[in-house]
């Protein structure tokens, strides 16, 4: 899985500011423990309770098959509906677990039990060397990369690649998209040359990649785990992602155009 994590020109100061939190929300459990200490990190694992779905055409998180002598479910359980955040799911159909001693973490075993390989791209949308802040924040993100230890451990490789957009149709202005029909053309065509980059096989063998765009956060630990676990549950797909949920249209939702309505987030997973 590769990792493409996008930037241009007016936010290249401050990508190396947007990593700060990855080292207190840790992308995979491997960063903030030592595999060596089982036994204390076992049982903060098997303290945790995770909620499955277990209707028929529900979209929440499913009990794999073949994973059920791994968790111990309680027999009765009605989830309060700011706690089960399954959308759509009737009460009864959650069942809450707790993994088995034995069976470690939550999604994806980790480092040397994680058999997918993560490379970390870093791809600006210009050329680099027309741009000194856009090097030194790759430097910098580089340079904390390779001291070994935290979110780094997470991943196998770090790379700076780049779209060569020129300058003058790296455009993105949201206040001009009445008037302007090239107004995202920026991010349209740096998408564009993700895909083929990664595709190309000059920078590894991968079956997709996670589009983290520079404005998107963790906002819990062991995210990277939770999306290579997500990707095993609903394998094979085109796109993996998920639809806006906030209440920011809700003044005007009537007159949004279904194509934009019912369009996936561009935070996604693709295929490639």
């Amino acid at each position: 899985l590769a990792i493409l994590r996008p930037f241009c020109e007016f936010d290249a100061s401050a990508l190396a500011t947007t990593f700060a939190c990855w080292n207190s929300l840790v992308p995979c459990r491997v960063a903030e423990m030592d595999l060596d200490d089982e036994d204390e990190d076992d049982d903060d694992v098997h303290n945790e309770w995770s909620l499955f779905d277990m209707s028929v055409n529900g979209t929440g998180r499913k009990l794999q098959k073949g994973q059920e002598d791994q968790w111990e479910c309680e027999a009765h359980y009605t989830a309060e509906s700011s706690e089960s955040r399954l959308r759509g799911i009737t009460n009864g159909s959650v069942k809450r677990c707790k993994r088995k001693a034995g069976s470690y973490f939550d999604d994806v075993p980790p480092d040397r039990l994680r058999a997918t390989s993560v490379d970390l791209f870093l791809f600006y949308s210009q050329t680099y060397s027309e741009n000194h802040e856009a090097v030194e924040a790759v430097d910098q993100i580089m340079e904390e990369f390779f001291n070994h230890g935290g979110w780094s451990r997470c991943f196998d490789n770090i790379y700076a690649v780049e779209a060569n957009i020129p300058k003058e149709l790296d455009l993105y202005i949201p206040a001009a998209q009445e008037e302007l029909y090239n107004w995202v053309n920026g991010p349209n065509r740096q998408y564009e040359a993700g895909f083929r980059i990664i595709q190309s096989g000059e920078w590894g063998d991968y079956d997709g990649f996670y589009l983290m765009e520079g404005d998107s956060v963790p906002v819990k630990n062991y995210w990277l785990d939770v999306i290579l676990g997500e990707i095993d549950a609903h394998k094979p797909f085109a796109v993996l992602g998920a639809q806006y949920d906030g209440d920011k249209w809700d003044s005007f939702y009537e007159d949004i155009p279904i194509s934009l309505l019912h369009h996936t987030n561009g935070n996604g997973i693709y295929n490639t």
